[in-house]
């Protein structure tokens, strides 16, 4: 083998030499590095307090959630809405405030050393969470069902997905009628009493239903029919807070026919389907007439009813039920029942004047009560509706006199009279009692034999049969109450039928 030359050896001696440098090099910058001193700066820490209320009312909410970004923690406050957030790294941080309902709040925080930062959150309600009410359904009365009460109950059932608090509103008009105009709104409860119903009537109802965040929401249009209509036969007036109104009565149910102005004397057609009866409601006392339940109330007369002593007036309907006849002063009035047609059937003698009156299809005639300035000053006529001619029936009755009804044979005519002779300024009757006279003969007979002393008799008319008299008595010290009676032809029997009423009508 060939030995290497001098320049070899010399090369390979000095690369070994810097290696040897480097190595020392690195070696020293090792023990230079592992005596040097480190430097770690101290962290800083501060704390968040709050308070979370609604925005409306500054009232706490519950399961509120507050995250304090970007510390990662989430904190439930407290029953009065605090919440704290301790050792929280100095800095920025994001509080997001989030609860059901309410819309969420985002608040920048500075944390500072050694320092608790406050903050208050009040929150607002998001509608856009909201959810509308449920669409009510009905409870009573069934849709479409039959027989209801003239006071009914209406009761519906609904619900709100968020507990909201509920408001109603009803919706509620009659067949043939139609109206967006509710009958009650803001309801709180899911029921409501509606009265004064009509007879076979068919009514439709709706429930508008608000949380006062959504739209309302409206229920499907449901029915109801009332009652048939039930026959009752007697008409009568009571006082009703100082006025007079008209019911009608079986004698146990009992309904209001008027409820406007003062309305008295209720006379009922021949084809018992309208009642005609005098009211005040214009000032000057006018006749009007009603269906059976008192709807569809109009005037008839242009020219009103009048005479002396106003309560005591009284008209009739003609045989054919067609026109009424009424009395003012000294002339007798006919009217078509629709107002029209007005004539003077009759006349009074000079110096006096009509007050009552009957018309009956037995020989077409009429029976009228006519007065001089006094009540105390009465005679009674047979009229011809055809000529208008009077013939004397009864005449020089002193006493204070009630209007004539004709019997259903038109052969007797009952009315009442005073037989005490007292007189005085108010026209105060002591022994009013009920005769019946017989048409042809003018011969007159009391039949109040059985009556009370110090009682009256007043207002007497025949029964539709004719086999009793319907009638008013009172106590004569002219403020006691007043009930209807009825009692036989000849005076026994004398039974109370209707308590707090007077001025009858026996249909």
């Amino acid at each position: 083998m060939r030995k290497p030359s001098f320049n070899v050896k010399i090369f390979q001696s000095y690369f070994i030499y810097k290696r040897l440098i480097a190595l020392c090099s690195f070696a020293l910058l090792l023990i230079m590095g592992c005596t040097e001193e480190t430097f770690v700066e101290p962290k800083l820490y501060g704390s968040i307090s709050g308070k979370v209320l609604t925005l409306a009312d500054k009232k706490p909410l519950t399961n509120v959630l507050v995250r304090i970004s970007p510390s990662g923690r989430s904190i439930t406050p407290d029953s009065l809405g605090n919440f704290k957030a301790d050792s929280l790294p100095v800095g920025k941080y994001s509080v997001q405030t989030t609860v059901e309902k309410y819309k969420t709040d985002l608040t920048s925080v500075d944390v500072e050393e050694s320092k608790t930062t406050a903050v208050s959150v009040f929150l607002i309600p998001d509608n856009n969470q909201n959810k509308s009410p449920l669409v009510p359904t009905v409870v009573k009365p069934a849709d479409k069902s039959t027989g209801a009460a003239l006071s009914t109950v209406l009761a519906w059932k609904t619900s709100d997905p968020d507990k909201d608090s509920l408001r109603y509103s009803v919706i509620l008009f009659k067949e043939g009628q139609s109206t967006n105009t509710p009958i009650a709104t803001n309801l709180h409860e899911d029921t409501l009493v509606v009265n004064n119903l009509e007879y076979e009537s068919t009514y439709y109802w709706q429930v508008i239903t608000s949380d006062s965040v959504n739209k309302p929401v409206y229920s499907e249009v449901w029915s109801f029919k009332t009652k048939a209509l039930p026959d009752f036969p007697y008409l009568f007036t009571r006082q009703v807070n100082q006025n007079s109104q008209i019911f009608s009565s079986n004698g146990t149910e009992t309904i209001q026919l008027t409820t406007f102005g003062g309305n008295w004397r209720p006379v009922v057609s021949p084809n018992r389907e309208k009642v005609a009866f005098i009211s005040n409601i214009n000032t000057d006392p006018h006749i009007f007439i009603s269906n059976r339940v008192g709807g569809d109330v109009k005037k008839v007369t242009v020219v009103p009813i009048a005479g002396v002593s106003l309560m005591d007036l009284s008209f009739c309907w003609s045989p054919d039920g067609l026109e009424l006849l009424y009395p003012n002063y000294n002339k007798l009035y006919a009217v078509h029942a629709d107002g029209s047609g007005l004539r003077v059937v009759a006349e009074a003698p000079a110096g006096r004047f009509f007050a009552g009156c009957d018309w009956t299809s037995q020989g077409n005639k009429i029976i009228a009560r006519v007065t001089g300035s006094s009540v105390y000053d009465n005679e009674l006529y047979l009229i011809s509706p055809g000529t208008g001619i009077l013939s004397r029936l009864l005449s020089g009755r002193p006493g204070r006199m009630g209007n004539p009804d004709f019997s259903v044979d038109g052969t007797k005519a009952v009315f009442t009279l005073d037989v005490s002779n007292f007189q005085n300024n108010e026209g105060r009757q002591l022994d009013s009692r009920v005769f019946i006279v017989d048409v042809a003969s003018g011969v007159s007979s009391d039949i109040s034999g059985n009556k009370s002393a110090g009682n009256n008799d007043l207002d007497a008319r025949f029964s539709p049969n004719g086999a009793k008299i319907i009638f008013t008595t009172t106590s004569n010290d002219g403020f006691s109450a007043r009930d209807i009676y009825t009692m036989d032809l000849n005076g026994t029997n004398r039974t109370v039928l209707l308590q707090n009423a007077e001025m009858p009508y026996w249909r």
